[in-house]
């Protein structure tokens, strides 16, 4: 039994052959975008970042700000109040405060950096992780206009600094 006239089932199975074209594409480019994305990661080094400890990370950061024209203080280890870094370029501080982690940074690396900031005289304060951070943290950072660098913005930086390096 037929419920459909003989130019419905012509209807219906190119529908489906677009359907399933649709779909295979859709699959297609999903593969082709993490193709690029870790291909853009490998070449970036953001998985050397993911293997370095947290005193190698803030190094690794001192290097990329010295890259930019900034003048790095290291704050040390113990007692730091909260800096990892202290940047300096045309008159204006910086704290740096390094997160190199596997999870989400939460609020209390945000507050360490507002104190920080304080306690170093600076006029800007960077929470920089190789992760992501919470959506508590994001929204004290925009309260006390801390800036945020996630694993995206520090990629880009390094792809930057990678390109520039090249050129030259």
């Amino acid at each position: 039994m037929n419920l459909f006239p003989e130019s419905w089932n012509t209807f219906g199975r190119w529908l489906l052959i677009i359907s399933a074209g649709i779909i295979i594409l859709s699959i297609i480019v999903s593969v082709f975008e993490k193709f690029i994305r870790r291909r853009r990661l490998l070449r970036s080094g953001i998985l050397d970042v993911d293997r370095m400890t947290g005193t190698q990370f803030e190094h690794f950061l001192g290097l990329v700000f010295r890259q930019y024209g900034y003048q790095i203080e290291h704050t040390g280890k113990a007692g730091d109040y909260g800096a990892d870094l202290v940047i300096k370029k045309d008159q204006t501080r910086t704290i740096i405060q390094a997160k190199r982690y596997t999870k989400n940074v939460g609020v209390k690396a945000i507050q360490e950096a507002v104190a920080a900031k304080k306690m170093y005289n600076c006029q800007g304060a960077i929470v920089i992780t190789n992760s992501h951070y919470t959506k508590q943290a994001q929204i004290l950072a925009k309260a006390n206009e801390v800036v945020l660098w996630d694993r995206e913005r520090l990629l880009k930086v390094m792809l930057q600094i990678k390109q520039h390096t090249n050129q030259t």
